[in-house]
């Protein structure tokens, strides 16, 4: 009881910030689209940030810097065959293990955990990645509170809700499921059937002009209805509960998919390789899965089982071990992730100079690929080379703006005693994190700082004066 009183007053906290995205009088809707006139852009940004803030305060996120990049390189390439080939999307893996996927406000897209290690190709994660994607793209979320009494922030509120439910007590949600109140949860988050239909129809679509084998859609829907028939696990796969599925509708999406479509490629090592992390970086027991590893048959020793070994003796802090197994590895295949994974356990083995020849290798390799950056930035801190650690981050703020260049860049910045420019930076990664007043109280002390120059005292307060702006629009 005390979990339910817990997560009521949650949800109601909840409720009240993304209804709390009020409208600018300024802001007008535009004609011809109904869904404008109830949720605008703006007011869309604005439940989009606080429901990914919200998400980020209560919920453990997989902050894997390979990982991530994959995901949202993957993203990128599907939005960009998609009907809004120029919106702006945000792909990420919260530390969830049930099976469920969800598309938020302003394309804001989250995967539980359990949902890749569920799908065994790139394929079939892509087919449910597609298949969010055009959920946003056809602004069903939108649709459904246009047609529907219901409000905006309530909706968001109540996914938001849900999550929450299954990161923190799977059996509560399940009870919840079940109890009084899921009638109205469910009206409120479920899509209607033609949503579900529109959405596989785009989806394949978008699969197909990207290039990826859109059978994994159809396939790993079958599999999740199979699987909740068979072993009464509906309570846990949260995906059929928020997209119900049928054999009539994973018979519509298989006839969509044309012969030639079946040649396209269905997997990628860098899907594979993003399972083996977040399992190593989910899993109770490091040993357990170790063991697992070790007891594997000869024939299904393999690349990817010998780098999720090397992963799980890290992650162990078996360090000779990991090296052992790393190192043999990265000389016989040439993927950027084994000899990330290989720096990394020398530098936990405090070999810093191998690690860093190695991060120094790969970074000429692989310039401006963000989880090299950030890893020779890091160790160019730990060995005083500031200026080396600054330059980097700089030409990698050319092509990549993320909170974490920023806020590597800022503790470069201070270790080098240049304080303004360290809160400068902060700033930006604070506005990036969607805090604007923190990032305006770091452009405030930065002006502060004693021996400024004109040039940036200007800078300053030109920049200042844009997040005022900014944050008086908001607050309108």
């Amino acid at each position: 009881m005390h979990f339910f009183r817990e997560l009521q007053h949650r949800i109601l906290l909840i409720m009240v910030l993304l209804s709390s995205c009020t409208l600018s009088h300024a802001e007008l809707p535009v004609l011809g689209d109904p869904t404008q006139q109830e949720l605008t852009p703006f007011r869309e940004y604005l439940m989009g940030r606080n429901f990914y803030r919200t998400l980020r305060a209560n919920v453990d996120f997989v902050d894997d810097l390979e990982v991530n990049d994959y995901i949202n390189s993957l993203g990128r390439k599907l939005t960009s065959h998609s009907a809004s080939p120029d919106s702006h999307f945000r792909f990420f893996v919260i530390k969830i293990p049930s099976i469920n996927a969800f598309a938020g406000p302003d394309g804001y897209i989250g995967f539980h955990s359990g949902l890749i290690l569920e799908a065994e190709n790139e394929s079939e994660f892509a087919g449910v990645m597609a298949h969010e994607i055009s959920h946003v793209t056809q602004r069903h979320l939108a649709r459904r509170m246009t047609d529907s009494s219901a409000n905006a922030g309530t909706m968001f509120a109540t996914i938001l809700a849900g999550i929450l439910v299954a990161s923190q007590n799977p059996e509560a949600g399940a009870a919840l499921l079940y109890g009084g109140q899921a009638a109205l949860i469910q009206s409120q988050i479920n899509f209607t059937r033609a949503n579900e239909h529109e959405a596989d129809r785009i989806g394949i679509s978008v699969l197909r002009d990207a290039g990826i084998n859109p059978q994994g859609m159809a396939s790993f829907f079958n599999t999740l209805l199979q699987q909740s028939e068979r072993d009464n696990v509906l309570a846990q796969m949260e995906y059929l509960r928020t997209h119900p599925l049928s054999t009539t509708r994973i018979a519509e999406a298989s006839n969509r998919i044309k012969e030639s479509d079946r040649q396209l490629p269905d997997d990628s090592i860098d899907y594979q390789f993003s399972r083996a992390r977040i399992a190593v970086q989910t899993t109770a027991s490091k040993k357990q899965l170790i063991n697992k590893i070790l007891a594997l048959p000869e024939n299904q020793q393999n690349l990817l089982s010998r780098y999720t070994l090397g992963l799980a003796y890290l992650s162990d802090m078996q360090t000779e071990k990991a090296i052992s197994i790393l190192k043999p590895l990265s000389e016989t295949h040439k993927h950027p992730w084994i000899k990330l994974a290989l720096s990394d356990a020398y530098m936990a083995n405090h070999d810093t100079p191998v690690a860093q020849q190695l991060l120094s290798e790969l970074n000429a390799l692989y310039p401006n690929y963000l989880p090299v950056s950030i890893r020779y930035a890091r160790i160019l801190l730990d060995t005083h080379n500031h200026d080396q650690a600054i330059q980097l981050l700089n030409q990698q703020l050319r092509t990549q703006k993320e909170a974490i260049v920023y806020n590597t860049l800022a503790k470069a910045y201070f270790s080098k005693g240049q304080v303004s420019l360290a809160m400068e930076a902060t700033s930006f990664e604070y506005e990036l994190e969607g805090h604007l007043k923190l990032a305006a109280q770091q452009v405030n002390n930065a002006l502060q700082q004693p021996g400024l120059n004109k040039l940036t005292i200007q800078r300053l307060e030109s920049r200042k004066q844009t997040l005022t702006m900014r944050i008086k629009k908001e607050a309108n």
